[in-house]
């Protein structure tokens, strides 16, 4: 494979923006991973391109002359050749209703810029992800349908038919007490694979009671769904692991009446299903990434934003107090300057270790909030808890005694934090409550630093 070929099958994204800055970044960005780029300075010039040659994937500014991104992604989702390309919207616009509106639009995720580098391509490749796997499952969907079309066809057809297929394919009849009660079946046929399957020959199986072939499946489930599809004609779709001494491992399994009877379609799924596993761990891992701060390894601003928005909604329903600390890092450019910047990240890194381990319960959130800044959202906690956590904050950061020489508060450094606490309300935003932690902090930088001050204009936070 060439190097134009490997580009070509890591998939192909269409970046649509009309800042040439950014237009350049993203190539650059894309490209060293191993993407091909194509690039549109607006709207008008990006529907063209993608009429042309449609991409795996569009990158879509909101913001832009002559059509903007909502517009465009309209115009796209309203096509047929084009509704199911993915669109990511990368926008400056950070408020809530302008990512509703693009995901009412069909987008299918929405980056705030400014923007990491990690994040977006961890988000591409996400999206290009569940493509690749909804076009097997389209495939896999579509290949059932055509041998369940082709049994169909023809009653002359069915002996070739069962002989060959991949699936295993066995059908049953009732056994019925004195009082019409089902209480096992008879097996009719079974073809070679649910012969092997089950370690039966077809001439051993046939003709014999299905509880006494398969004694340990009266403990499960299995006959009982059966028992139902006879009654009531309802079709079974399920997975259905199965355990035998001659195999073991997860089908698919298809069961219809016939007659009195059922008909039983499975298929091995055991590799699929090692593979959906595999799958949701990469996803988790990269939703994991994608929320991180990659320096402290705590949550990242965008984590932070939206686990704040969460809690507001869940703390104005249970009408509970939610607190919120902001922490800054007191005189910390005059620390990079002395110590350098390698010995500044080592610094945030202690500091974020030390905010860890200070909060107590699983639902608290510490996040890196932007450079030396880091804050804490505190659920269900009233004003003097969140002190106290603030306190414990600054007991294990003075613990550390990280050197500071240069500091004008202490020999060691030390942190300013602003407390706000209140019990959400609808005419309130998160918004506020920042604004309030944040005037805090002023306050407290303000006063000489190296201190805790509690914000109480806020009220009803106790």
């Amino acid at each position: 494979m060439n190097q134009e070929q490997f580009v070509t099958a890591k998939g192909e994204i269409l970046v649509v923006d009309d800042s040439p800055a950014n237009l350049s970044l993203l190539t650059q960005m894309l490209s060293a991973k191993g993407y091909k780029v194509r690039v549109a300075p607006n709207g008008k010039l990006a529907l063209k391109s993608v009429q042309y040659y449609p991409p795996n994937l569009i990158l879509l500014d909101v913001l832009m002359p002559i059509l903007d991104g909502y517009e465009v992604c309209k115009l796209l989702k309203t096509n047929k050749q084009t509704q199911d390309i993915p669109i990511i919207f990368l926008s400056a616009l950070d408020e809530a209703i302008d990512k509703v509106k693009a995901f009412n639009l069909g987008a299918a995720d929405y980056i705030s810029k400014p923007f990491e580098n990690v994040e977006v391509l961890a988000r591409i490749e996400n999206q290009l992800t569940i493509q690749r796997q909804k076009k097997w499952l389209e495939n896999e969907i579509d290949r059932r349908k055509k041998i369940e079309e082709n049994l169909k066809q023809s009653q002359q057809l069915l002996t070739s038919v069962l002989n060959s297929s991949l699936d295993g394919i066995m059908a049953f009849n009732s056994i019925r007490d004195n009082r019409g009660n089902i209480v096992d079946f008879e097996c009719l046929l079974l073809n070679p694979v649910a012969a092997e399957t089950i370690g039966k020959t077809q001439k051993n199986a046939i003709g014999k009671s299905f509880l006494k072939q398969f004694p340990s499946l009266k403990k499960t489930s299995l006959l009982e769904y059966y028992k139902s599809i006879v009654n009531t004609g309802i079709i079974i779709s399920k997975e259905f692991y199965y355990e035998h001494e001659y195999v073991k491992g997860w089908f698919q399994l298809v069961a219809v009446k016939i007659g009195d009877g059922v008909s039983v379609t499975f298929r091995d799924i055991t590799d699929r299903k090692q593979m959906e596993l595999a799958l949701q761990q990469s996803n988790l891992i990269l939703e994991k990434k994608a929320n991180a701060d990659s320096l402290t390894h705590l949550a990242n601003r965008r984590r932070f934003d939206e686990y704040l928005q969460q809690e507001w909604g869940r703390m104005t329903e249970e009408k509970q107090p939610l607190s919120l600390i902001l922490c800054d890092v007191d005189y910390f450019k005059f620390y990079n300057d002395t110590y350098g910047h390698q010995t500044g990240d080592e610094c945030l890194q202690k500091v974020a270790q030390s905010l860890r381990r200070s909060v107590r319960y699983p639902g608290d959130l510490v996040a890196r909030y932007g450079g030396e800044e880091f804050a804490i959202i505190l659920p269900n906690t009233v004003a003097k808890d969140a002190v106290k956590v603030a306190e414990k904050i600054q007991c294990e950061l003075y613990k550390l005694k990280i050197d500071h020489r240069t500091s004008s508060v202490s020999q060691y450094v030390t942190l300013s934090m602003g407390v706000a606490s209140v019990v959400p309300r609808s005419e309130l935003s998160p918004a506020h409550s920042i604004a309030a932690a944040d005037e805090a902090l002023y306050e407290a930088k303000k006063q000489g630093r190296d201190r805790i001050v509690l914000n109480r204009a806020m009220g009803n936070g106790q």
